[in-house]
């Protein structure tokens, strides 16, 4: 089966007539054009809206995540609308969350519908009608992320999920040694959590989590630090974190 096929591309080009196949280099996958949606939640009613849009598809989706821009700028490029700051690419939630909700699903047909189309739901609505965007809104940026993963993992603090994140990013047989992120006492190998972690290393390879765990560490070092990441940060100086493992 090739990538294309695996990724489900003839099922969403018929679903989105709109959007077709553009050149670009490397293994990735451009898709751009008019994406033309029909959604229904409850309490908010049906909903017909088009946004001229392109999506960049990695390689290695659906365990990474596609980046998507809206062209014709009717979705104003703040924060208040959920755009990125750093490309104007649209935040359709928090990375690991759109990870988990793809896996249901993992086509690009299964993207457009749990990812793509509640966030262009939310926005037509906005732009229609003011207020707040729908479906609740997360802090912008790395804050935001970790607080969501927080909830995932059902951890209680910052830094025990950072080393959730970390251990992901770890060989399950050295990770397993280390004292489980939920502070039971005991090794993650022999603790009940380690069960709900081996779902997520399902969602993303371990270098996804090494990167997301750096993110994570610099994006709040540069702000100064809360106490639980000044201990990150201890624990990195000393060598007991150490951003570069490798395979």
């Amino acid at each position: 089966m090739s990538m294309y096929a695996a990724m489900g591309l003839t099922q969403f080009l018929s679903n989105y007539p709109g959007m077709d196949v553009y050149p670009v280099r490397g293994s990735d996958l451009r898709l751009e054009g008019v994406f033309t949606f029909s959604a229904e939640w409850k309490d908010y009613g049906l909903l017909t809206d088009a946004f001229t849009l392109r999506i960049n598809i990695p390689e290695l989706f659906p365990k990474a995540l596609p980046t998507v821009h809206e062209l014709d700028g009717r979705i104003p490029r703040t924060q208040e609308y959920h755009i990125n700051q750093d490309d104007y690419s649209l935040c359709l939630g928090s990375p690991l969350r759109l990870l988990k909700a793809i896996s249901v699903e993992p086509t690009l047909s299964g993207f457009s519908k749990r990812c793509l189309t509640p966030y262009l739901y939310a926005v037509s609505r906005k732009l229609l009608q003011g207020g707040e965007l729908l479906f609740g809104e997360l802090a912008h940026g790395q804050p935001g992320a970790l607080a969501d993963y927080l909830n995932m993992f059902g951890l209680g603090t910052n830094i025990q999920a950072m080393r959730a994140i970390r251990y992901l990013g770890m060989k399950k047989r050295l990770a397993n040694k280390l004292s489980c992120p939920c502070d039971c006492g005991r090794r993650l190998g022999v603790c009940t959590f380690n069960r709900r972690l081996r779902s997520f290393r399902l969602l993303a390879q371990r270098n996804w989590y090494r990167k997301a765990f750096s993110n994570f560490l610099e994006s709040n070092l540069d702000k100064g630090c809360t106490r639980s990441f000044s201990y990150v940060e201890q624990m990195v100086r000393e060598g007991r974190l150490n951003l570069d493992e490798r395979e």
